[in-house]
């Protein structure tokens, strides 16, 4: 059957069979929370990186960027924790880029959110409620 500009219309029977839009956000959001330690690594090394560098403020841009990356997915996924840490990260990278100086307190609260980050990806026992799209 075609329907209006050619396009071929879907049976009842193959309708049935398509995967709900609810279950197949649940599933991206398993895989996202299954895959979440390998996307978490880069940013630790990264990290990493800006510490031996003695501070350079574009490798810290480049670890927020990543962060943002991780919280903005995180968020759209519904997965909590994530979301609530890699916000932290980026409040603090934030206040980092635009001090005088280096505080070193706030350095380490960074690197230790990053491996709070990082120890909930490698549990994979991560809170994420199931996406609603009617809120």
């Amino acid at each position: 059957m075609c329907g209006q500009y050619g396009r071929r219309v879907m049976s009842d029977r193959e309708l049935n069979e398509k995967p709900s839009v609810d279950a197949q956000l649940a599933t991206l959001q398993a895989e996202y929370i299954a895959n979440l330690y390998e996307r978490v690594l880069p940013v630790l090394s990264l990290w990493q990186d800006y510490i031996a560098s003695n501070y350079s403020p574009e490798l810290l841009r480049d670890v927020y960027r990543k962060v943002h990356a991780i919280a903005g997915t995180s968020s759209i996924l519904n997965v909590k924790p994530i979301d609530r840490l890699s916000n932290q990260v980026q409040i603090k990278i934030q206040t980092v880029l635009q001090a005088a100086d280096i505080e070193t307190t706030l350095i380490a609260e960074i690197a230790l959110t990053l491996n709070e980050i990082l120890d909930v990806a490698k549990s994979g026992d991560i809170d994420a409620p199931p996406i609603n799209l009617n809120t």
